[in-house]
Protein backbone atom coordinates (compact mmCIF):
# COMPACT_ATOMS: atom_id res chain seq x y z
CA UNK A 1 0.00 0.00 0.00
CA UNK A 2 2.95 2.39 0.90
CA UNK A 3 4.44 1.31 -2.47
CA UNK A 4 1.12 2.33 -4.09
CA UNK A 5 1.02 5.52 -2.39
CA UNK A 6 4.46 6.85 -3.38
CA UNK A 7 3.70 5.72 -6.88
CA UNK A 8 0.86 7.87 -7.03
CA UNK A 9 2.88 10.63 -5.55
CA UNK A 10 5.92 10.36 -8.32
CA UNK A 11 2.92 10.20 -11.26
CA UNK A 12 1.17 12.95 -9.73
CA UNK A 13 4.12 15.25 -9.33
CA UNK A 14 5.01 14.15 -13.36
CA UNK A 15 1.86 15.16 -14.33
CA UNK A 16 1.95 18.55 -13.41
CA UNK A 17 4.83 19.06 -14.40
CA UNK A 18 5.28 17.50 -17.86
CA UNK A 19 3.79 19.50 -20.11
CA UNK A 20 5.68 22.22 -22.58
CA UNK A 21 2.98 25.08 -21.03
CA UNK A 22 1.81 25.21 -17.45
CA UNK A 23 1.00 28.11 -15.25
CA UNK A 24 3.92 30.76 -14.55
CA UNK A 25 5.76 29.07 -17.54
CA UNK A 26 7.82 31.94 -19.18
CA UNK A 27 7.97 31.31 -22.92
CA UNK A 28 10.15 34.02 -25.22
CA UNK A 29 10.67 32.76 -28.44
CA UNK A 30 13.41 34.31 -31.55
CA UNK A 31 12.79 33.72 -35.16
CA UNK A 32 12.24 34.42 -38.90
CA UNK A 33 9.47 34.36 -41.10
CA UNK A 34 9.36 34.72 -44.82
CA UNK A 35 5.95 35.36 -46.47
CA UNK A 36 4.16 35.31 -49.67
CA UNK A 37 1.09 38.30 -49.77
CA UNK A 38 -1.69 39.37 -52.12
CA UNK A 39 -1.65 43.19 -52.11
CA UNK A 40 -4.48 45.15 -53.57
CA UNK A 41 -3.78 49.57 -53.23
CA UNK A 42 -6.15 51.93 -53.79
CA UNK A 43 -5.85 55.70 -54.02
CA UNK A 44 -8.90 58.22 -54.65
CA UNK A 45 -7.51 62.12 -55.65
CA UNK A 46 -9.95 64.81 -55.20
CA UNK A 47 -9.66 67.10 -58.05
CA UNK A 48 -12.22 70.70 -58.25
CA UNK A 49 -14.75 67.95 -56.27
CA UNK A 50 -14.34 65.10 -58.40
CA UNK A 51 -13.03 61.83 -56.56
CA UNK A 52 -10.27 60.00 -58.68
CA UNK A 53 -9.93 56.35 -57.88
CA UNK A 54 -6.75 54.71 -58.76
CA UNK A 55 -6.50 50.76 -57.73
CA UNK A 56 -3.81 48.02 -58.16
CA UNK A 57 -3.22 44.98 -57.78
CA UNK A 58 -0.10 43.34 -56.62
CA UNK A 59 1.98 40.91 -54.72
CA UNK A 60 4.69 41.30 -52.27
CA UNK A 61 6.56 38.97 -49.76
CA UNK A 62 7.99 39.79 -46.65
CA UNK A 63 10.69 38.97 -44.18
CA UNK A 64 9.76 39.00 -40.83
CA UNK A 65 12.53 38.74 -37.25
CA UNK A 66 9.77 37.72 -34.63
CA UNK A 67 10.22 38.42 -30.98
CA UNK A 68 7.67 36.97 -28.85
CA UNK A 69 7.03 36.71 -25.18
CA UNK A 70 4.55 34.16 -23.89
CA UNK A 71 3.06 33.44 -20.05
CA UNK A 72 1.28 30.49 -18.84
CA UNK A 73 -1.93 31.61 -17.37
CA UNK A 74 -3.18 27.77 -17.82
CA UNK A 75 -2.02 24.75 -18.81
CA UNK A 76 -4.05 25.09 -22.24
CA UNK A 77 -3.62 29.00 -22.48
CA UNK A 78 -0.55 31.92 -22.71
CA UNK A 79 -0.80 34.89 -23.63
CA UNK A 80 1.69 36.70 -25.04
CA UNK A 81 3.15 40.23 -27.17
CA UNK A 82 5.16 40.50 -30.21
CA UNK A 83 7.19 42.42 -32.28
CA UNK A 84 8.25 41.55 -35.79
CA UNK A 85 10.48 44.19 -37.60
CA UNK A 86 11.66 43.40 -40.78
CA UNK A 87 11.05 44.11 -44.49
CA UNK A 88 8.49 44.27 -47.19
CA UNK A 89 9.93 43.45 -50.62
CA UNK A 90 6.93 44.48 -53.26
CA UNK A 91 7.74 43.94 -57.20
CA UNK A 92 9.37 47.70 -57.69
CA UNK A 93 13.02 46.51 -56.40
CA UNK A 94 14.27 49.76 -56.13
CA UNK A 95 12.65 50.58 -53.52
CA UNK A 96 13.72 50.64 -50.04
CA UNK A 97 11.10 48.97 -47.16
CA UNK A 98 10.35 48.63 -43.54
CA UNK A 99 7.64 47.32 -42.09
CA UNK A 100 6.87 46.55 -37.81
CA UNK A 101 4.22 44.12 -36.72
CA UNK A 102 3.32 44.59 -32.99
CA UNK A 103 0.46 43.68 -30.84
CA UNK A 104 -0.85 41.17 -28.29
CA UNK A 105 -1.34 36.64 -29.18
CA UNK A 106 -2.53 34.30 -27.03
CA UNK A 107 -2.03 30.89 -27.54
CA UNK A 108 -3.88 27.98 -27.17
CA UNK A 109 -2.32 24.75 -26.95
CA UNK A 110 -4.06 21.32 -28.15
CA UNK A 111 -1.44 18.59 -27.25
CA UNK A 112 0.87 20.06 -24.61
CA UNK A 113 3.03 17.02 -23.69
CA UNK A 114 6.60 17.06 -21.65
CA UNK A 115 8.64 17.82 -24.69
CA UNK A 116 5.92 18.27 -27.75
CA UNK A 117 3.50 20.97 -28.82
CA UNK A 118 0.85 21.69 -31.14
CA UNK A 119 -1.10 25.19 -30.63
CA UNK A 120 -3.18 27.37 -32.30
CA UNK A 121 -2.50 31.36 -32.30
CA UNK A 122 -3.99 34.41 -33.00
CA UNK A 123 -2.22 37.55 -33.41
CA UNK A 124 -4.10 41.17 -33.30
CA UNK A 125 -2.15 44.60 -33.34
CA UNK A 126 -0.99 46.79 -35.59
CA UNK A 127 1.35 47.32 -38.46
CA UNK A 128 4.08 50.48 -39.72
CA UNK A 129 5.32 50.42 -42.91
CA UNK A 130 7.75 52.93 -44.78
CA UNK A 131 8.55 53.30 -48.11
CA UNK A 132 11.58 54.97 -49.92
CA UNK A 133 11.75 55.43 -53.62
CA UNK A 134 14.48 57.23 -55.57
CA UNK A 135 13.85 55.42 -59.28
CA UNK A 136 12.56 58.88 -60.47
CA UNK A 137 15.75 60.75 -59.62
CA UNK A 138 13.58 62.52 -56.63
CA UNK A 139 13.56 60.79 -53.24
CA UNK A 140 10.16 60.01 -51.96
CA UNK A 141 8.93 58.48 -49.07
CA UNK A 142 5.32 57.35 -47.45
CA UNK A 143 4.18 56.18 -44.62
CA UNK A 144 1.74 53.56 -43.71
CA UNK A 145 -0.38 52.39 -40.51
CA UNK A 146 -3.20 49.99 -39.67
CA UNK A 147 -4.45 47.48 -38.02
CA UNK A 148 -2.75 43.80 -38.65
CA UNK A 149 -4.29 40.59 -37.88
CA UNK A 150 -2.81 37.02 -37.72
CA UNK A 151 -4.04 33.68 -37.06
CA UNK A 152 -1.88 30.52 -36.70
CA UNK A 153 -0.79 26.87 -36.18
CA UNK A 154 2.80 25.23 -35.05
CA UNK A 155 4.42 22.73 -33.16
CA UNK A 156 7.33 22.84 -30.62
CA UNK A 157 9.76 20.82 -29.57
CA UNK A 158 12.10 21.10 -26.19
CA UNK A 159 15.13 19.35 -26.17
CA UNK A 160 15.57 20.04 -22.37
CA UNK A 161 14.42 21.86 -19.60
CA UNK A 162 14.34 25.31 -21.36
CA UNK A 163 15.91 24.84 -25.08
CA UNK A 164 13.69 24.33 -28.06
CA UNK A 165 12.27 25.04 -31.53
CA UNK A 166 8.92 26.11 -32.89
CA UNK A 167 7.53 25.75 -36.48
CA UNK A 168 4.79 28.18 -37.90
CA UNK A 169 2.13 28.61 -40.57
CA UNK A 170 0.45 31.62 -40.18
CA UNK A 171 -2.13 33.15 -42.22
CA UNK A 172 -1.83 37.23 -42.35
CA UNK A 173 -3.73 40.47 -42.88
CA UNK A 174 -3.56 44.08 -42.62
CA UNK A 175 -4.88 47.40 -43.88
CA UNK A 176 -2.36 50.27 -43.90
CA UNK A 177 -3.69 53.93 -44.21
CA UNK A 178 -1.45 56.57 -46.20
CA UNK A 179 -0.15 58.71 -42.75
CA UNK A 180 3.03 60.49 -44.45
CA UNK A 181 4.17 61.34 -47.81
CA UNK A 182 7.28 63.46 -49.14
CA UNK A 183 8.51 64.30 -51.91
CA UNK A 184 12.22 65.97 -52.29
CA UNK A 185 12.43 66.13 -48.76
CA UNK A 186 9.49 68.50 -48.39
CA UNK A 187 5.83 66.88 -46.49
CA UNK A 188 2.92 66.64 -48.76
CA UNK A 189 -0.14 67.44 -47.58
CA UNK A 190 -2.67 64.80 -47.83
CA UNK A 191 -6.26 66.31 -47.58
CA UNK A 192 -7.04 65.91 -50.80
CA UNK A 193 -5.63 62.05 -51.14
CA UNK A 194 -6.29 59.08 -49.04
CA UNK A 195 -4.31 55.63 -49.79
CA UNK A 196 -4.72 52.57 -48.43
CA UNK A 197 -2.59 49.53 -48.44
CA UNK A 198 -4.60 45.66 -47.71
CA UNK A 199 -2.45 42.97 -47.66
CA UNK A 200 -3.43 38.88 -47.57
CA UNK A 201 -1.31 36.04 -47.55
CA UNK A 202 0.74 33.46 -45.35
CA UNK A 203 3.73 32.92 -43.61
CA UNK A 204 6.54 30.01 -42.68
CA UNK A 205 8.26 31.00 -39.44
CA UNK A 206 10.98 29.01 -37.57
CA UNK A 207 12.03 29.99 -33.96
CA UNK A 208 14.60 29.29 -31.37
CA UNK A 209 12.61 28.69 -27.99
CA UNK A 210 13.46 29.50 -24.16
CA UNK A 211 11.04 28.15 -21.55
CA UNK A 212 11.36 29.66 -17.62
Amino acid sequence: MRHLFLGLLLFSCFATHAQYNRKGAFHVALGVAVGGHRTEYVQTSTILGVPIRVEDNDGAATVLFPIDVQYGVAKPVSLGLFLEPGSYLDSNATRSNSLVLFGFQPRGYIINNDRFTWFGSLQIGSGTLRINDTSGGVEEESRYAGPFFGLGSGVGFLFGEHLGLQAHLRYMGSTLDLTEYSKGGSSVDLSAVEAELSTTGFSLQASLTFRF
